[in-house]
């Protein structure tokens, strides 16, 4: 398996345990604004990395410096285990390009 293909499937994983969390998110007993922006944040982010995965059509191209960045407030929002697989993707990447 190549690093872009890792790289890929370690984004792919995360961005779908970022999602799932997410969703399970929407369950709780104390439901106010902050978290609904959270929740709304989190499925954003989540379906920019599975678009820059997927790619039907390249709307966003796959970059470790993204993976990077989004990772780090993946984690911070919502999903730690999540983020943690786009952060190492994004460090395949940077290994990958350097």
């Amino acid at each position: 398996m190549r690093e872009h293909d890792l790289m890929r499937l370690l984004a792919g994983i995360g961005g779908v345990i970022t999602l799932i969390e997410t969703l399970l998110g929407f369950n709780t007993s104390h439901f106010d604004t902050s978290k609904a922006m959270i929740i709304v944040i989190s499925i954003i982010l989540a379906m920019i990395i599975l678009l820059s995965v997927t790619r039907p059509g390249n709307p966003v191209p796959m970059n470790w410096l993204l993976y990077l960045g989004l990772g780090i407030i993946i984690i911070i929002f919502s999903s730690l285990p999540g983020g943690i697989l786009i952060l190492i993707a994004g460090f395949v990447g940077y290994t990958v390009m350097n």
